[in-house]
């Protein structure tokens, strides 16, 4: 089955935000990177509940506003997926190869922008709450 992987937010202030999921919500920090400065130098956060990768990229002026930049969409197969997207007259995009997580980008009905994958999104494990048990 088709699996809702990944989920993308602009923030201007991307440790703050990274800070607040963790301590809201538990969520655990996976890796942190770095935008290429061709599109702009700055950090991002990467977390999971343990099921599901929330990245947050820092935002600047010239971007999108604050809020939902992409989500991501681990496919089981490409092509059939792709043949159906076809049908609803969306065009699909080819990501960068220097692209780790995803292999096309296409948007939905309403422009909202997703990635998918048939192996670029990574597995997690849940995240432990430490009550386990008690």
């Amino acid at each position: 089955m088709n699996q809702l992987r990944h989920l993308a937010i602009r923030t201007e202030e991307p440790e703050k935000l990274a800070a607040f999921y963790i301590e809201a919500f538990g969520f655990r920090e996976v890796r942190e990177g770095v935008v290429p400065a061709q599109v702009q130098e700055s950090k991002s956060f990467h977390l999971t509940d343990g099921y599901f990768e929330l990245a947050i990229l820092a935002n600047s002026p010239n971007q999108s506003p604050n809020g939902l930049y992409h989500f991501g969409i681990k496919v089981d197969d490409m092509d059939e997926t792709v043949r159906r997207l076809e049908s609803w007259q969306k065009r699909v995009m080819r990501r960068p190869a220097d692209t780790s997580f995803a292999e096309l980008r296409v948007s939905d009905i309403d422009g909202n922008l997703m990635d998918l994958s048939v192996h670029g999104f990574l597995e997690y494990q849940p995240v432990k709450s430490g009550n386990e048990g008690k």
